[in-house]
């Protein structure tokens, strides 16, 4: 008799970010660790996504047409009451800053970055501890398939 060990899901990740390029890069990034949603625009977001209690993290841009961020995550916050938010932006200073905590983001991310600090501040909001490196996970699954093999 065999036993096996459930994996624990992944945590999603929502993206909401206009611009085509970086969205799509974001996702690529982030599909690697996370479960991920993106979406171009704020109305996309609340028109689709489904209400939900469990701890998701939403990275959202700030300058999008229609709702910029902030507006996106009050209107997002009574469905999504457990949720992370993390405010992106390459308009961030001081002003915006002071919004962005006012508003209650739990982290903000000026643009540019590099994708490994996404993820640091994903892995912070969400609480994991562990560090490796997608190299280092891409090495070790490479090593198991060529166990299997």
């Amino acid at each position: 008799m065999s036993s096996t060990t459930a994996l624990p899901a992944a945590p999603h990740v929502v993206i909401v970010e206009d611009n085509v390029d970086a969205n799509n890069l974001l996702r690529d990034w982030l599909k690697l660790r996370f479960k991920v949603t993106s979406f171009l625009d704020a109305e996309s977001t609340l028109r689709r996504i489904k209400p939900s209690k469990d701890p998701i993290v939403f990275l959202i841009d700030y300058n999008m047409p229609g709702d910029n961020g902030l507006i996106l995550k009050k209107k997002l916050m009574p469905s999504f009451p457990n949720a992370k938010y993390l405010l992106i932006s390459g308009l961030m200073d001081d002003k915006l800053t002071k919004q962005a905590r006012a508003a209650g983001f739990d982290d903000l991310l000026p643009k540019p970055f590099g994708m490994p600090a996404v993820t640091e501040k994903i892995d912070t909001l969400l609480g994991i501890t562990r560090r490796e490196s997608v190299v280092d996970l891409l090495r070790q699954a490479s090593q198991m398939v060529n166990t299997l093999v």
